[in-house]
């Protein structure tokens, strides 16, 4: 049954109990083993290896009738912990991942009514590849970091893993394609070659000159080298992949995408006091990334465009110091264009974070590149071109000789950064500095493109971006002396809901999210808590439908000639006291661990937290809103007694107004009565003055000429009728003549014609004899017979 905090009601779901009971060990930290792709919802089952599969929307409409849920189990075993699920862009394949490695299962073919696995089949066996198994088994310091499914893949199979020795492996399901280095490599010895796959799988080729793990090379210097680059923060942390664009084979040079053109984008910024804005930024030159959303379909059937020109689709690469890099490649690219660290601006001492966790990049235009740090901050800046590419250098990057830096073509420019809490603040640590922090994973909306979700071991949140929209209109209009005025850019900050807190008390049990997943058609998401809780909630597709928030130090025009009274009045009463009301903080839903029991110390600071919220943040507004009501019941009273004095007046006039009218009726049908006597005096002057006339008018001599003709005309078709009819007398006499004569006429042959055919067939006959006796002595002769 449904809830307020499980609106679809998985909680009760044979799904989500079987995941209870059989959740991970280590649950501690933050995972996602629960994924949802179209109607599907997959939930990993840690105790038994293998997946569960619901069509949530078929049991969603068969609430008497229970769906069961699939199991979908690999056939290959994985010697690793999973901690991560994705599942391709179509749904064919299903990633596996952990920190020791990834694997890919190929899902089965879906029919049957409840649209389910092979019609609902309780348990499936799945075909399931280990990707490079020995490499994890040989470099115990290597793991995993990242995957993501290649947007392009024409056969929906390309897997691409970020690993924490700074290289980038691209799959077409078990096979090593290619090998990508993005960074210092952590081998001791930089190794000239290309990279192998798993054992059976094929060669692949590498991004410039490739240190590959498989090598063999010392596991001490690995080991030391990796721990050395990750205490610098010079590995790879995460990476996304932003739209694409079309650069020429020959020069790399960008350009637009068939017949798609781009306006030139002009970067503006405003001050906030509650969220940190960037300085105007410099102008950008025309933008040439796409929508992936527009041409994703179109690039998966052709990787390749016009003569002379391939596609590429640019992976944005975070390191944990804060820079930021960027790899230009395709799908079937050899040899990735590496550029970075590509400029932020403005610039600050920090870089905008020194311990950056997680990346995610929405398809907005110009594209938006969200950075996450672990102290709960994050950042939004736009992927912006550079009006001309810029050599960087990095000294840290020139020991490695293998590496080859080019210039960058893009930079970032930071619009706002939003702190977001993790957990509820207790006393001490709303006078001191947080202490507490935690690394934060970034999901987009993939119906939504300004929303953006936030989740940790501290609970979830959900951040809408209020710039896209007016930036993409302004990106699309012409050049305008008043687009400036047309489109106030950035007039609002985005907006942080805390959505649900998993930590309210400094020292107790971290219930961490092990798994969260949206929900299409409806909207909505699923949270699944390390407690064995599962949050689901609705969602508002389209943000622009939720209540717009008030905007502190907008400037309005006004008009200095009304009154402040008529001003007042102008608004909604009730928006205006729902904007006095709304404190600009959302409560989160509490999700605490409930294996243990909080100390009364950590009660009463629970309720101490709880009473200080309520008379700072509600309390105020709720007094505000009582003067507010009183001032407006007040002014309500002074127009009333106004407006019954006005009622009053109104009667009295209306009672003058009601005579006047009587009397101008009156004076109508007078005026219409004699209208129609002199109208029918008029006509009858007319009659007697045309009777008078010598001869009749012109149209009366028209008419006169008219029945002549016709007179005429009838003559002439009467004679052509009457002679018709004649013709046909004499010809149905003339048939009638010749029926008689056919039936009265016999044929007989003459006596003479008669004995001539008889002597020709007596003839015929006695030359057939002779010729049958000439055939019978011949026979003889030749002894045919």
């Amino acid at each position: 049954m449904a809830t307020k905090t499980d609106s679809f009601g998985f909680n009760e779901t044979k799904l989500f109990q079987v995941a209870r009971d059989c959740s991970p060990d280590d649950h501690k930290h933050t995972q996602n083993l629960v994924e949802s792709k179209d109607d599907m919802l997959f939930v990993w089952n840690a105790k038994n290896c293998c997946v569960l599969a619901l069509n949530w929307r078929a049991a969603a409409s068969r609430k008497k009738d229970n769906l069961k849920h699939q199991t979908l189990i690999p056939s290959a075993p994985q010697n690793f912990t999973v901690e991560k699920i994705l599942p391709s862009t179509d749904g064919t394949f299903l990633a596996l991942a952990g920190p020791k490695g990834v694997s890919i299962i190929e899902l089965p073919r879906r029919w049957g009514p409840n649209g389910q696995y092979q019609n609902g089949k309780e348990c499936i066996i799945c075909r399931a590849y280990n990707l490079d198994e020995h490499l994890f088994t040989e470099n115990a310091m290597l793991e995993l970091l990242q995957i993501r499914w290649h947007p392009a893949s024409p056969t929906d199979s390309h897997l691409l893993a970020l690993l924490s020795d700074n290289s980038i492996r691209v799959y077409d399901v078990d096979s090593l394609r290619h090998v990508w280095r993005i960074g210092p490599t952590p081998t001791p010895q930089a190794v000239i070659g290309t990279g192998s796959g798993k054992a059976g799988s094929k060669h692949a080729s590498t991004a410039g000159i490739i240190g590959s793990p498989g090598n063999n090379v010392s596991s001490a210097g690995i080991t030391s080298k990796l721990a050395y680059l990750n205490s610098l923060g010079d590995t790879a942390v995460d990476f996304d992949i932003a739209p694409p664009r079309v650069v020429s084979s020959a020069t790399g040079g960008s350009g637009p995408i068939g017949d798609t053109t781009f306006s030139p984008t002009t970067i503006l910024s405003t001050t906030s006091s509650t969220v940190t804005t960037a300085k105007p930024a410099i102008t950008p030159k025309e933008g040439t990334l796409m929508n992936d959303s527009l041409i994703a379909q179109k690039n998966k059937k052709a990787s390749t465009g016009a003569a002379g020109t391939k596609v590429e689709w640019p992976i944005v690469i975070l390191r944990g110091d804060g820079n930021v890099y960027v790899l230009c490649a395709g799908i079937d690219t050899n040899r990735p264009k590496l550029q970075g660290p590509i400029s932020i601006q403005p610039q600050v001492d920090d870089n905008y974070g020194l311990d950056s966790c997680s990346l995610i990049v929405i398809p907005t235009l110009p594209p938006t590149v969200i950075i996450a740090e672990s102290t709960g901050k994050t950042h939004h800046a736009l992927f912006l071109e550079e009006s001309c590419p810029l050599e960087r250098s990095l000294t840290s990057e020139l020991a490695d000789s293998n590496l080859t830096m080019h210039p960058c073509e893009w930079y970032l420019h930071v619009l706002e950064t939003v702190e977001l809490e993790l957990g509820l603040p207790s006393v001490e640590e709303t006078k001191e500095a947080k202490s507490y922090s935690c690394p934060l994973h970034l999901k987009r909306d993939p119906l939504n493109e300004s929303r953006y979700f936030v989740y940790h071991n501290a609970g979830l949140h959900g951040v809408t971006l209020d710039f896209t929209r007016p930036l993409h209109e302004f990106v699309q209009q012409e050049g305008d002396d008043d687009l400036v005025e047309k489109y106030p850019l950035f007039n609002s900050h985005s907006r942080a809901e805390y959505v649900v807190c998993t930590k309210a008390l400094k020292n107790a049990n971290t219930n961490a999210v092990l798994g969260f997943t949206l929900l299409q058609s409806p909207s909505g998401l699923v949270l699944f808590l390390a407690s064995g809780q599962v949050v689901s909630l609705d969602l508002i597709t389209d943000h622009s439908l939720i209540r717009k928030w008030p905007l502190t130090g907008s400037n309005k025009k006004t008009n200095n000639g009304e009154s402040p009274i008529k001003n007042m009045l102008k608004d909604s009463f009730q928006k205006r006291i729902q904007s006095i009301l709304k404190s600009g903080l959302t409560q989160p839903i509490l999700k605490l661990d409930q294996t243990t029991e909080p100390t009364p110390q950590e009660a009463f600071e629970l309720l101490t937290q709880a009473t200080r919220m309520l008379r700072e943040n509600y309390f105020v507004r709720h007094e505000k809103a009582r003067q507010e009501i009183e001032k407006r019941e007040h002014v309500l009273k002074l127009l009333k007694q106004q407006q019954l004095n006005d009622i009053v007046e109104l009667q009295a006039e209306k009672q003058k107004i009601r005579a006047t009218a009587e009397r101008l009726a009156e004076t109508y049908e007078d005026l219409c009565d004699k209208q129609s006597s002199l109208y029918k005096r008029a006509q009858e002057v007319v009659r007697l003055a045309t009777l008078r006339l010598p001869k009749g008018s012109f149209s009366e001599k028209q008419f006169t000429e008219r029945i002549e003709k016709m007179h005429q005309s009838v003559k002439l078709l009467q004679k052509n009728v009457d002679q018709a009819k004649q013709k046909i007398t004499t010809q149905q006499i003339e048939l009638e003549t010749n029926k008689k004569t056919a039936k009265e006429k016999t044929f007989t042959l003459p006596v003479k014609q008669e004995d001539i055919i008889k002597q020709i067939i007596g003839e015929m006959y006695t030359q057939i004899d002779s010729n049958v006796k000439d055939v019978k002595k011949m026979s003889s002769i030749l002894n045919l017979t």
